[in-house]
């Protein structure tokens, strides 16, 4: 009987912690973290020199965490559950805007062809017209005039992000991880979509035309986030202030965008919470020339 008992215990016990061991795979020179509780993240950190993200023209190890620790909403709140947060957040913003970086080098070899009146191929011009869709490019010409508009829109739009913004936004947003988006969906930007029952109910209105956005990952919410900055019309400042950053040799600095960030939130002082963030924390500093470095 008494082994009877003590063999339930071992299972109970075995299945309630079988999602918080710690699961890791080595793929492409980055660790992907598929499992992992919060002692065992921070000692991931340490094992890899992660333990600052304040300084400029830092490396950070390519850690891939696909979605928050297991115990992270039983993690007492502190500024080190913060700075946790921000080196879970690093690299996948780092890591996403690498992405956007190639689609954006694809355009330019593009416009590079089209101003020398080299002819594009079919398949050059059906990737302009893909991104252009993809990024809400518009324009109602035809012919040469419009690849011409169409290049130029994607010039614009088709750029890295501040990692500054999408961290300091993610924390906010998501109350540093703790909330249930965050948990049960990998949702850090409070994205909804309207008339579609596909995603997660609003525990506060059930009568909500809307629900919020579902991620299979952590990368895939945030990569969401930099289309919808990179496309939406209220972020036309950002990308304008990025052009003018960019013709001058210098990475955006994301306290200079911050106040776009009223543009998407009902949170009162959301500017002013970004602000603080960044000076807190420096997060500011991860904008200047950022690098990842891949994992032996």
């Amino acid at each position: 009987m008494i082994f009877r008992c003590v063999l339930f215990l071992l299972l109970f016990w075995t299945a309630a912690n079988a999602d918080a061991r710690l699961i890791t795979e080595k793929k492409n020179g980055a660790l992907w973290v598929k499992s992992a509780t919060t002692e065992e993240a921070e000692n991931l950190f340490k094992e890899y020199n992660f333990s600052d993200f304040s300084k400029i023209n830092s490396r950070f190890p390519r850690i891939y965490f696909l979605r928050l620790p297991s115990d992270w909403k039983e993690v007492a709140d502190s500024d080190d559950k913060h700075r946790t947060f921000i080196r879970i957040m690093l690299p996948l913003v780092l890591a996403a805007n690498e992405k956007v970086i190639a689609e954006r080098q694809k355009i330019e070899d593009v416009h590079k062809k089209f101003k020398n009146n080299t002819p594009l191929s079919a398949g050059e011009q059906e990737l302009v017209e893909k991104l252009a869709e993809k990024y809400d490019a518009f324009t109602r010409l035809s012919g040469r005039e419009r690849m011409s508009v169409l290049l130029q829109q994607l010039l614009s739009k088709i750029d890295a992000v501040p990692p500054s913004i999408l961290i300091a936004t993610a924390g906010i947003y998501s109350d540093w991880g703790t909330s249930r988006l965050a948990l049960q969906a990998n949702s850090l930007y409070l994205r909804e979509i309207w008339y579609d029952n596909q995603g997660l109910k609003p525990l506060d209105d059930s009568d909500a035309d809307y629900r919020y956005k579902m991620y299979g990952t952590l990368s895939e919410g945030i990569e969401d986030q930099i289309l919808k900055l990179n496309s939406n019309i209220n972020y036309r400042y950002l990308r304008i202030s990025r052009d003018k950053a960019r013709q001058i040799g210098r990475p955006l600095y994301g306290p200079q965008v911050a106040a776009t960030m009223l543009l998407d939130s009902n949170l009162k002082n959301i500017a002013g919470m970004i602000d603080y963030t960044f000076s807190f924390y420096k997060l500011q500093k991860a904008d200047y020339n950022p690098q990842l470095e891949n994992i032996e």
